[in-house]
């Protein structure tokens, strides 16, 4: 039977996103890594990384660590890593590493893995679903993608005309039931251009290592703002107008 690992991030999908590689990391030490998320981001997860034991956790007083804690002790893991750098009423992160580190950065310190590894994301590609999607946009020359719209913005951003240079726009919209934002990925790799909040599109953006013209649009605090290292440009939501 192989050795069990357990780790604890329930939701955030760029979060998740993130700290996929530690996961294989762990996968390929021998582990089976058994990782609790939001029940309604299993659909997304399970099926790109069939190696990790992705359990649903429902929406609840326990639902950010005592639940996703109860899981992976019933499942017999020998090790459990808590990849939150902050939660507003547990102390149950390093305030040493979290004090110094951006968030991402804090993860892999605290699993003891090396940063580097963040930029090696590997996950099963659905090439039919990725075709179908783009096809869906009619897309008809060169275009830029543009998402502006993240979880904790109350109004999405609108990208003005002429930062467009003249390209076809396609926006990436928030995910639906019969999507997954890997379902994007060949459609972001055709891109001529990519202007982007920092949020999960950007983020597997970053960690899939896409070359190119890019544009990051950074809203959080330098602690809560992840490493962007892959030759991005930096803009800022004051530069938007809001829809």
């Amino acid at each position: 039977m192989a050795k069990r690992i357990g780790l604890i991030q329930t939701r955030g999908i760029g979060d998740i996103i993130i700290a996929l590689p530690i996961a294989d990391h762990f996968t390929e030490l021998g582990y089976e890594v058994v990782w609790p998320i939001d029940a309604d981001l299993v659909r997304i997860f399970a099926p790109v990384k069939p190696e990790i034991t992705f359990l649903p956790v429902e929406k609840g007083p326990g639902y950010f660590f005592h639940d996703p804690a109860r899981l992976i002790g019933e499942h017999k893991c020998e090790r459990t890593i808590i990849l939150y750098s902050y939660l507003s009423d547990l102390y149950i992160y390093d305030t040493r590493l979290s004090g110094s580190l951006k968030f991402d950065e804090y993860k892999y310190a605290i699993a003891d893995v090396p940063f580097s590894k963040k930029w090696n994301l590997k996950y099963d590609r659905n090439m039919a679903r990725e075709q179908a999607l783009f096809d869906s946009l009619n897309i008809s020359g060169d275009y830029v993608c543009f998402h502006g719209q993240s979880s904790d913005m109350a109004k999405p951003l609108a990208l003005p005309q002429q930062m467009a240079d003249g390209l076809q726009v396609i926006e990436l919209e928030k995910i639906s039931e019969a999507e997954s934002p890997f379902d994007w990925l060949l459609t972001l790799e055709r891109a001529k251009k990519l202007i982007l909040i920092d949020s999960c599109f950007a983020n597997l953006v970053e960690q899939m290592n896409l070359v190119g013209d890019k544009y990051i649009i950074v809203k959080n605090s330098v602690h809560h703002t992840p490493v962007f290292k892959n030759g991005w440009q930096f803009m800022f939501p004051s530069q938007f107008e809001r829809v």
